[in-house]
């Protein structure tokens, strides 16, 4: 019933965001790219780091001034390198290569057709398995929604070393905004022979939430109050975020993904993604993280 290992162990990973100086922001200078733009300030804002602006194409375009505008009023250290070549996955390797970033920050495109989805290859995961750095991988709401603020943050923790760093991330991208919320949510799947109403009063719910709950608890001592652990019975993790979702209405879902390391994993679809497709309406932030 429950997906808590039975051993957890707290990771904070201070040593990477004491480190983390330099965050590779591909652009192309369009409007879906706002969301990741807002994800890369926030971060540069809390730990002081310089973000490199990498922009394949002919020239600057207009949408860059105004967000370079906003970057010089709160004095983050910026850097734009134009590079006219054709091949846009390997000049964002090459340049990663050139300066090794610690973090790169990436906009992803919704792919709302099938049609689509066959058609549009995607330059980040063409990239990915060739840049040996944390990965944000970042696609906006749907199109109704695409200037919505990101204030409200939703988490879902894989239970492992991962862990950490979503939280982190959230916490900055929530820390300089007033009123920002962070909710940490933990679906607890039951079977759907148990009604809902039922499954609370189970043994073995009530000690996967209490371990949830202690576990957020011991991380909202360093990162702090901001973190709101959720607790949430269903019958399925997609299902169940999907209607937590409509009715809570996150600005942003945070999610790891594991990089993919053969011929199965690279075919497979990966829950991550399954959740992005089924979550239209708020934005959802892929981590993938650069694993020992």
């Amino acid at each position: 019933m429950s997906n808590i290992p039975s051993q957890l162990k707290l990771n904070f990973q201070d040593e990477f965001f004491v480190h983390l100086d330099r965050i590779l922001v591909p652009i192309k200078g369009v409007e879906f790219e706002q969301m990741a733009l807002d994800t890369a300030f926030f971060i540069a804002h809390e730990y002081g780091s310089k973000l490199d602006f990498l922009h394949i194409g002919k020239t600057r375009k207009p949408f860059f001034e105004e967000y370079f505008k906003k970057l010089a009023k709160y004095e983050i250290e910026f850097d734009l390198k134009i590079v006219k070549k054709q091949n846009i996955s390997k000049a964002i390797i090459d340049h990663w290569h050139e300066h090794r970033q610690s973090l790169v920050v990436m906009s992803g495109r919704r792919k709302p057709t099938l049609f689509d989805k066959i058609t549009i290859s995607s330059i980040s995961n063409s990239i990915i398995p060739h840049i040996k750095a944390e990965i944000l991988q970042v696609f906006p709401p749907s199109m109704l929604k695409l200037h919505k603020k990101i204030k409200n943050l939703a988490v879902l923790l894989p239970y492992s070393d991962r862990d950490p760093f979503l939280l982190r991330w959230a916490s900055a991208i929530a820390a300089p905004q007033k009123g920002a919320k962070v909710k940490v949510y933990h679906v607890a799947e039951v079977p759907r022979l148990i009604p809902l109403s039922e499954a609370r009063n189970e043994v073995e719910i009530k000690k996967e939430e209490k371990t949830f709950r202690e576990y957020i608890d011991e991380y909202s001592k360093v990162f702090g109050r901001i973190i709101q652990p959720k607790f949430i019975i269903g019958h399925g993790l997609s299902s169940s975020l999907e209607f937590i979702f409509e009715k809570d209405e996150p600005d942003m879902v945070l999610i790891g993904c594991s990089r993919r390391k053969n011929l199965i994993q690279k075919i497979t679809k990966s829950l991550s993604n399954k959740i992005r497709d089924k979550l239209l309406t708020p934005g959802v932030c892929v981590h993938h993280m650069l694993e020992k």
